[in-house]
C-alpha cells in the first residue's frame, strides 16, 4: 500500500489508521449533537432548579443533585438534563458510564459496595427519572 503513494509500508499504514480513527470520532460527535438537538427541540431546558424540583417528587435532593451533575456533565452545553430523558438514546451518555462509574460514585458516597444494589427493574426504561427511582432504592 505504501508504494502507491511512495511511502514507507508503515508510514501507509499508521496514516490509514489515523484517518479511520479521525472519522470514526467525527461520526460519534455528529451522532451525539443530532441526539441532544432532536431532544432539545421535543423539551424544554430545565433549570437546575426545575429539574431538582421535578425529581425530588421521587428521590431524595441528594440524588436530584447527583443526577443533575452527572448529566450536565455530558450534554452541557446544547442541553440540561430532563426527568424523563432516555440516559442512552436522548443525552447519548455509554451505558457503561451509568450502570458502573455512576453506581460505583454512588455507592461510595453512601459508604456500601456497589454490588449490594438491586436488580433493575425490568419494565423500567433507563430514564433519569427511574435511575433516580432506583438509588432511592438503595442497597439490598
Amino acid at each position: 500500500m505504501g508504494e502507491w503513494f511512495g511511502l514507507p509500508e508503515w508510514v501507509a499504514i499508521t496514516a490509514l489508521v489515523a484517518l479511520s480513527l479521525c472519522v470514526y470520532t467525527a461520526f460519534g460527535y455528529g451522532s451525539i449533537r443530532k441526539a441532544h438537538i432532536r431532544t432539545a427541540a421535543r423539551r424544554p431546558n430545565l433549570t437546575e432548579a426545575e429539574f431538582r424540583a421535578m425529581m425530588e417528587k421521587e428521590c431524595a435532593p441528594d440524588i436530584a443533585q447527583f443526577l443533575w451533575d452527572q448529566c450536565l456533565s455530558y450534554v452541557e452545553p446544547r442541553l440540561t438534563p430532563h426527568p424523563d430523558d432516555h440516559l442512552f438514546d436522548d443525552l447519548k451518555i455509554d451505558d457503561d458510564d451509568v450502570s458502573m462509574d455512576w453506581t460505583r460514585e454512588w455507592s461510595e458516597r453512601r459508604g456500601f459496595h456497589e454490588s449490594n444494589f438491586q436488580d433493575w427493574p425490568s419494565d423500567w426504561a433507563p430514564t433519569v427519572r427511574n435511575f433516580g427511582r432506583w438509588l432511592e432504592m438503595g442497597p439490598i
